[in-house]
């Protein structure tokens, strides 16, 4: 991007009003953009944990989305949730699943670059995709991943059960 543009234009405040577009469009119901360029909605899954609460993180250059699980791992179970998480991003093609050994957040993260010498904020279909993509990556994966933190599957085989069609 050219610097004069650079300093007229909050490139930052244009990816805030793209996800605000996104919201209407689909009439969410969300909290806005704080002081850290955050804003924050829940969706409805089909899992046994039924929701996840979605961050959207605005940067001058790009959107992430965190999507966090309404669960974390206990110490004792996150050698296996790790494993678990490895296992499942093997070969993903769009975002990955991420694990915080520290306190046992589990989430899936997608993002969309925007640019930086071409900027253009992100489309209403590149944030329903990174979106949808994270939902249908934690329904697939997270009744698996409940299993495995609950002792009833080891890792390879709660990832057998969820991959062996495909």
């Amino acid at each position: 991007m050219d610097e004069a543009l650079e300093k007229t234009t909050d490139t930052t405040a244009l990816i805030r009003a793209a996800v605000e577009d996104f919201f209407a469009r689909d009439n969410v119901k969300y909290q806005p953009f704080n002081e850290r360029d955050v804003a924050k909605a829940t969706y409805s899954i089909d899992t046994r944990f039924r929701h996840v609460d979605v961050f959207f993180n605005a940067y001058k250059d790009k959107l992430i989305l965190h999507l966090i699980l309404p669960l974390s791992a206990e110490e004792d179970e996150r050698a296996k949730v790790g494993e678990f998480i490895l296992r499942a991003n093997y070969g993903l093609k769009v975002g990955g699943f991420d694990f915080d050994f520290n306190d046992g957040e589990i989430s899936y993260r997608t993002s969309i670059y925007c640019g930086d010498e071409e900027f253009s904020a992100p489309t209403y279909e590149q944030i329903d995709f990174a979106l949808v993509i994270g939902l249908i990556m934690i329904e697939k994966y997270g009744n698996a991943l409940v299993k495995v933190m609950f002792g009833v599957l080891e890792p390879d085989d709660a990832i057998e059960s969820v991959e062996g069609d495909d």
